[in-house]
């Protein structure tokens, strides 16, 4: 039987490699049992040098619900990262006397 991980890809993009671990970590959308699914898994790259899934990583069916919570959860994330580095760059001395 054909696991979820097995399903060719609709859609496939690498978002992070560690050269160094040999891990890749792809964003994929799958169509298992008729229902589409985005994962986000991390791949190692095994003896025969072919990547292969491994247990860390997450499924989810796409639908409206679940990708407009995973948009704004990333859009979240980029803002405070925007916003941390503003931050870091104009109030650097006001935060390292708080934290340090």
């Amino acid at each position: 039987m054909i696991e979820l991980h097995e399903a060719p890809a609709l859609y496939e993009k690498l978002i992070h490699y560690n050269e160094a671990k040999h891990e890749k970590v792809f964003l994929s959308i799958n169509t298992f049992r008729e229902v589409e699914y985005l994962s986000i898994r991390k791949y190692y790259l095994d003896f025969d040098e072919e990547w292969k899934p491994t247990k860390d990583g997450v499924s989810m069916v796409v639908d409206f619900e679940n990708t407009r919570a995973l948009f704004d959860g990333l859009v979240e994330i980029l803002s405070l990262s925007e916003v941390k580095g503003i931050l870091e760059t104009h109030f650097k001395e006001t935060l390292d006397a708080i934290y340090t």
